[in-house]
C-alpha cells in the first residue's frame, strides 16, 4: 500500500496512484527459522479516499529447488485509473531455508503513455546485490536474509505463523542503502469481510519520520495470516486501501 506517492487526481493532470502490496508493505528476518506460508491466491478491491480504483490479485506458490514466487497484479477498473489503463505488476522469487531471502524482484507500472520499472538481483554466493530504478543502477551491501518490497509480506506471514510478536524487523535495499523496516504486532480484532467475520491481528509499521504516513495490516490467523485488509495513510490525508474479496 512507498513505491509511489499518492497525488491528487484532476481532469487536467492524470496521476492515479495504484495500491500494490509493495506500496503498503515495506517490511530482516529473525534468527530462528520460520516456515514458508502455504500457497494462496487472494483478490482485493483497491480504493483511494474511499473511491474504488481497481482490483489486485496476489498469488504465492512454490517453485523448484526450494524457491517460491510471489506475484501481485493491480489493474485500474474505475474512474481515471481505468481511462489511463493503469497496470502494476510485481514479481518476487525467494529462496527459503532457515529464513526467506529474495533472489530476484521486478516491478512494472504502466499508465497511459508513461511507464516505470525497478529490479533487484541478489547473488548470495558472490555477496552482491544489483538494483535498478529506471536508468539508475545501485549496489547496496549484501546481507543474508535481504528482502524486496514485495516479498516482505510473506516473511511477515511466516513470522506470525511461528508465533512471533512484538516488533518484527526486516532489511530492505533502498538504492545504495539497506533500511530496517519495523512492524509492531497488536491485539486481536474482529473484521467483517466477504469471507465472513474473521479474527485478525492488527500490524502497524513503525516509522521514524513522524510525517503522518502510516501503514496498517489486518492479518488473519485462521487464513495462514494472509492480509485481509491493508491501509496506508499519507501525510496529506489521502488513503489507499486494499480489502479482500476472495481467497483460495
Amino acid at each position: 500500500m512507498n513505491r509511489f506517492k499518492p497525488t491528487k487526481l484532476t481532469p487536467t493532470k492524470l496521476t492515479p496512484t495504484m495500491l500494490t502490496l509493495s506500496a503498503l508493505l515495506l517490511l530482516a528476518p529473525l534468527a530462528a527459522s520460520a516456515a514458508a506460508p502455504p500457497p494462496y491466491t487472494a483478490q482485493y478491491e483497491v480504493r483511494r479516499n474511499g473511491d474504488r480504483l481497481g482490483t489486485a490479485t496476489v498469488s504465492f506458490r512454490k517453485l523448484a529447488n526450494g524457491r517460491f514466487e510471489l506475484v501481485s497484479d493491480t489493474v485500474g477498473t474505475d474512474g481515471l485509473a481505468a481511462i489511463a489503463g493503469v497496470a502494476v505488476n510485481e514479481r518476487s522469487v525467494l529462496r527459503w531455508g532457515d529464513q526467506p531471502e529474495t533472489v530476484a524482484y521486478n516491478y512494472r507500472q504502466k499508465m497511459a503513455w508513461k511507464s516505470r520499472e525497478r529490479g533487484l538481483q541478489v547473488d548470495a554466493a558472490a555477496g552482491r546485490i544489483d538494483s535498478t530504478d529506471k536508468d539508475n543502477h545501485y549496489s547496496p551491501r549484501y546481507e543474508a536474509g535481504v528482502l524486496d518490497r514485495n516479498a516482505v509480506v510473506v516473511a511477515l506471514m511466516g513470522d506470525l505463523a511461528a508465533g512471533r510478536n512484538g516488533e518484527l524487523r526486516y532489511r530492505i535495499p533502498d538504492h545504495d542503502e539497506m533500511q530496517t523496516w519495523v512492524y509492531r504486532v497488536g491485539a486481536a480484532e474482529q473484521l467483517d469481510t466477504p469471507l465472513g467475520p474473521q479474527k485478525v491481528l492488527r500490524v502497524e509499521r513503525i516509522r521514524d519520520t513522524g510525517n503522518g504516513r502510516s501503514t496498517t495490516l489486518w492479518m488473519a490467523p485462521g487464513r495462514n495470516f494472509v492480509p485481509l485488509r491493508m491501509l496506508q495513510k499519507e501525510p496529506n490525508g489521502e488513503t489507499i486501501e486494499m480489502r479482500i474479496t476472495s481467497l483460495r
